[in-house]
């Protein structure tokens, strides 16, 4: 009888000490996976794409107006004087049939250049043409790429 309430006491041990272990293994892996994402959160990242969302349409429709794509492209200037320091809000923007500046700019100088080329695409949109406007994310959820296209 005697040996049998150890055996229970050393049974009731061990699976104590297995639990114990496993939440802890847990633990460090949701701890692990938070760590190594990408430092914006869900809420920063749907932020920054209501910047261009509203602009977007998609691969039917009719597209829009060559201002309002002049409208997207001075808000992209103004993300960009604004993100200055997170590349990795800083697009790249592609005119189908001509120019794509690529996003990610970091140094002043290349910003500088990002934000004149943005400048100079503007001046290649035609106000009373329609355009379709796509985006493609990154695997965040980030849009990492803007596609103009006459239609």
């Amino acid at each position: 009888m005697e040996n049998a309430s150890k055996a229970l006491i050393i049974a009731g041990s061990i699976l104590l000490a297995v639990l114990i272990v496993a939440m802890g293994v847990t633990i460090f892996n949701k701890a692990r996976g938070a760590a190594s994402t990408e430092s914006l959160d869900a809420a920063e990242i749907d932020m920054f794409n209501k910047k261009f969302d509203k602009y977007l349409t998609g691969n039917s429709g009719r597209g829009i107006l060559g201002s309002q794509v002049k409208t997207m492209l001075s808000s992209a200037i103004s993300n960009a004087n604004t993100n200055q320091d997170e590349p990795s809000k800083l697009p790249a923007i592609k005119l189908e049939g001509g120019t794509e500046i690529t996003g990610g700019q970091t140094a002043e100088a290349n910003l500088q250049n990002y934000i004149n080329s943005i400048s100079n695409m503007k001046n290649d949109i035609i106000s009373k043409n329609n355009y379709r406007v796509t985006a493609d994310y990154g695997t965040s959820g980030l849009i990492v790429k803007i596609i103009i296209e006459q239609i």
